[in-house]
């Protein structure tokens, strides 16, 4: 399945450029559920305990979870969207807020995303978090400033940054060490590849 599943979340929505068609598929993730009149349509699903939101949706498309579980709303919108056959996910309102412990949460919802074998990508404002596993992303030459490259995998082998101010040739990363900070695009075509691990690339968009 080739169509994007949108989650919106309870945190700092600063883009409202949310570009759903009416394939893709939205969930409101609990307090989420505030910036429905910016989707530009209805969102196709509600999931979460609605502690932040302060009550429960009349809406007849919800999930509503108990308030003590494992799971955060997010995550739980993640696997509903896993359990419709969604392999392409993209957060809004993961960062930010009252709460800085679920922003990092949600930064750790990527890697989680990517175990799964699907595609993850938080975008917060005009900054674009993307992860991805055992595989190469390319980013396009008209992106300019600062590019970063983290690992999510106690260790990331054979990573490859080409076309880039700093380039690597089948490398290690390690996620205690940040080496991979304030890199730069050039103007040309990158490229990031990872033969075996999950990486974190955060750029503006």
């Amino acid at each position: 399945m080739s169509r994007t599943c949108y989650i919106i979340g309870a945190g700092d929505v600063l883009s409202t450029d949310i570009k759903a068609t009416k394939d893709d598929f939205i969930i409101c993730a609990d307090g989420g559920y505030r910036y429905k009149d910016l989707l530009g349509r209805e969102c196709d699903c509600v999931v979460g305990d609605f502690d932040s939101f302060g009550t429960v949706p009349e809406t007849e498309n919800k999930i509503v979870a108990p308030c003590e579980k494992d799971e955060t709303d997010m995550m739980l919108a993640v696997d509903t969207g896993y359990a419709k056959g969604f392999r392409d996910f993209v957060l809004f309102g993961a960062l930010g807020g009252e709460r800085s412990d679920h922003s990092v949460a949600n930064i750790q919802l990527l890697h989680y995303i990517v175990s799964k074998g699907a595609k993850g990508t938080i975008v917060h404002g005009d900054e674009v978090f993307t992860a991805f596993k055992n595989d190469t992303l390319y980013l396009e030459k008209n992106l300019k400033g600062y590019i970063s490259v983290f690992s999510l995998s106690d260790e990331s082998r054979g990573v490859t940054l080409k076309n880039l101010k700093y380039t690597l040739e089948n490398d290690v990363l390690h996620s205690f060490n940040p080496v991979g900070v304030s890199n730069e695009f050039i103007g040309e075509n990158a490229e990031i590849s990872v033969k075996d691990g999950a990486l974190l690339v955060v750029y503006k968009k």
